[in-house]
């Protein structure tokens, strides 16, 4: 019997229009992208759902996506071996990836084909 991958996609991203392109475009490409606007309703959503791949916004309302990343890993050991892509338009982008371990960053703007592709990538590691 095989077993069945999982495609979940956790987004976080504070900006509605972006957060729609970047779900549509996962779904699009046949991943099961689910979507949060702020890093609480993300800490419930990944903790609930546990999610293949994080799509993950630095800069979010209530608190930032270090701190999103620090309480989840308290909350479930495994999750540090959930793949982050850092999609963030912060200068220091690349250091807090670094400091994430995340496996890709991408700058915003972005390319959607470049970003789905290295979900998909991170999703089937």
């Amino acid at each position: 019997m095989q077993r069945r991958v999982n495609r979940r996609v956790l987004v976080i991203e504070d900006d509605n229009d972006t957060r729609r392109l970047i779900t549509e475009s996962l779904r699009s490409a046949g991943l099961d992208a689910v979507a949060a606007v702020d890093a609480a309703q993300a800490l419930r959503t990944a903790l609930a759902r546990k999610p293949a791949a994080v799509v993950l916004d630095i800069g979010l309302p209530d608190f930032d996506g270090t701190q999103f990343v620090a309480r989840w890993r308290e909350r479930r050991p495994d999750a540090s071996e959930v793949p982050i892509v850092i999609v963030s338009g912060r200068a220091d982008r690349r250091e807090i990836a670094s400091l994430l371990g995340a496996t890709y960053v991408c700058g915003k703007p972005f390319e959607v084909d470049e970003l789905v592709g290295e979900v998909e990538r991170a999703v089937l590691h």
